[in-house]
């Protein structure tokens, strides 16, 4: 592992998105898994548990597999290479593509199946499953399906990750995933900007602290130097696409107001 601008860097871990002190990636091979710290829990101690205790699989086995067999394998950690959770997929079926006129256009996007996904039990319900998820999904360019284990897993899948019931007549997914939910690829691109409107502090912590601190010292009528202002700046550079309209407009007029 490497320290780069004060952030946790896993060698084979292309990183997508960071939040925090919490970083977010694809595993681009088996090499990668020796730089995280997976904690299982036992004797007590928090930690992964689902496919140890269900089926006696070591999480280092399991994630190696994953990765040797060409699935799409996403983690979370943490600054000290602690993995916070992971999401494990399949694709199943290629994108459908057509030649009209010499020119190929995209018909059908593709399927990949969600394996699993788990969170370390001392970090659920902070949103890391979720923004990782949507993380995951926007990257694949693809419908996704799954089969939730439990009701419980069913309502977080509908309700959390806007998953629907598959139709009848729908043709994207074969008849073997008929008793699955879906997300579709228009809603699968996106998840994370959906996510980041209605959580911008959980998506786009550094960014929302900063613009909340300029703000605070503006109103108090207190002089802002001009490093903090590039260092917000530097925080829109990289979150821009993730706002929506009405945010944007805001900070787009506060920066205005604070740089005349």
């Amino acid at each position: 592992m490497k320290e780069r601008y004060g952030k946790m860097c896993v060698k084979g871990i292309s990183v997508l998105h960071r939040a925090g002190t919490v970083s977010y990636g694809l595993l681009e091979s088996e090499e990668a898994l020796e730089g995280l710290r997976i904690e299982v829990g036992q004797s007590g101690a928090p930690g992964f548990n689902y496919f140890h205790n269900n089926f006696g699989m070591p999480y280092d086995f399991l994630m190696r597999s994953s990765v040797s067999s060409g699935h799409p394998l996403f983690v979370s950690f943490d600054t000290c290479g602690r993995m916070l959770g992971f999401a494990r997929f399949e694709k199943v079926s290629d994108n459908l593509e057509k030649i009209h006129r010499g020119k190929k256009s995209l018909v059908r996007h593709s399927v990949h199946l969600l394996r699993s996904i788990e969170v370390h039990p001392s970090f659920r319900n902070m949103g890391v499953g979720r923004l990782l998820f949507a993380i995951a999904a926007g990257h694949l360019y693809s419908n996704v399906v799954t089969k939730p284990d439990n009701p419980g897993a069913a309502r977080f899948f509908r309700q959390r990750l806007m998953f629907d019931t598959i139709c009848d007549t729908d043709c994207t997914v074969s008849l073997r995933y008929r008793d699955h939910l879906i997300l579709p690829y228009p809603k699968a691109r996106l998840l994370l900007r959906q996510l980041a409107g209605n959580y911008p502090r959980m998506v786009m912590p550094e960014l929302i602290d900063s613009y909340e601190s300029l703000r605070f010292r503006s109103n108090m009528g207190k002089s802002i130097p001009r490093d903090d202002i590039v260092t917000f700046e530097r925080y829109l550079t990289t979150s821009r696409h993730l706002l929506d309209r009405k945010l944007s407009e805001e900070i787009e007029q506060f920066l205005e107001t604070l740089c005349a």
